[in-house]
């Protein structure tokens, strides 16, 4: 009994700051989420680590999906997105994010986290380091362009079942030129389709699948699930508030050390 309170309380936690990350920073909350979850499904519900990766990418993107609805509500009544570039990224990074799914559920677990690890590590050390935080016009690209990052990011979130939002938040201000408040409210956008195609994909994959935890839809764990979009939602709303109230640079800096703080996590360092 004292495990599953302890379970819930850490899920709770993990569900608020991950919606606070959400709204404020676009990025879906994955990199919280995913290695919260790695460590409840291991320690306390002592499942196999491969089960345990696939569980907590699943059940992530699980969370994403209403997460960013209703960031992306928000954002859009403040005119913040750019929904166009939007339209260009949904479809490719939906049929990307299944495949990343599908690849997700046939490869190693530990391989998973070091890659996610990795990519953590990498996207903080380029944006601390990177001297703007967009321009306030955006630099012309071809559809194609945006078509092609929409399948990038695409497959990397049904791949890590991480959304994708601190990748694409980092290309849209880099690559791109949008102010870091615009990259926010597009890449909200963007996680709708890309953490409803790995969704699929998980739920198609992990059905019948033994040693996932009960109940559960595919490798989806819904007690898990529950609990972190019934905190991470109203938390969402409060992150796009404190995002319009936040300058730039300080934004980019919060973002970074939460990067920082889940790559260590997925090497195992605590």
């Amino acid at each position: 009994m004292e495990d599953i309170f302890l379970m819930v309380l850490v899920l709770a936690f993990t569900g608020v700051i991950a919606g606070i990350g959400a709204g404020l920073l676009g990025v879906g909350g994955g990199f919280i989420m995913v290695p919260a979850q790695f460590w409840v499904l291991s320690d306390f519900a002592h499942l196999d680590p491969a089960i345990a990766t696939r569980v907590a990418f699943a059940t992530s993107l699980a969370v994403i999906l209403p997460t960013a609805i209703s960031s992306s509500f928000y954002h859009h009544r403040n005119a913040a997105a750019d929904w166009e570039k939007i339209r260009l990224m949904a479809v490719p990074g939906f049929l990307a994010a299944f495949i990343g799914a599908y690849v997700a559920t046939n490869v190693h677990g530990d391989g998973l986290r070091i890659i996610f690890g990795v990519l953590l590590l990498g996207a903080a050390v380029r944006m601390f380091f990177r001297s703007s935080v967009g321009n306030k016009d955006t630099i012309y690209h071809h559809a194609l362009f945006y078509c092609a990052a929409g399948a990038i990011f695409g497959f990397l979130s049904g791949l890590l079942g991480i959304g994708g939002g601190y990748l694409i938040v980092i290309f849209l201000t880099g690559s791109c030129g949008f102010a870091i408040h615009r990259a926010v409210a597009t890449s909200t956008g963007f996680l709708i389709f890309a953490a409803l195609g790995g969704i699929i994909a998980y739920t198609i994959f992990g059905w019948g699948v033994t040693g996932i935890p009960g109940p559960s839809l595919g490798y989806i764990d819904v007690p898990q699930w529950a609990v972190l979009t019934l905190t991470s939602i109203p938390a969402s709303y409060l992150g796009v508030h404190i995002s319009r109230l936040t300058s730039p640079r300080k934004l980019e800096y919060l973002f970074v050390l939460l990067l920082w703080v889940s790559s260590l996590k997925m090497f195992g360092l605590f």
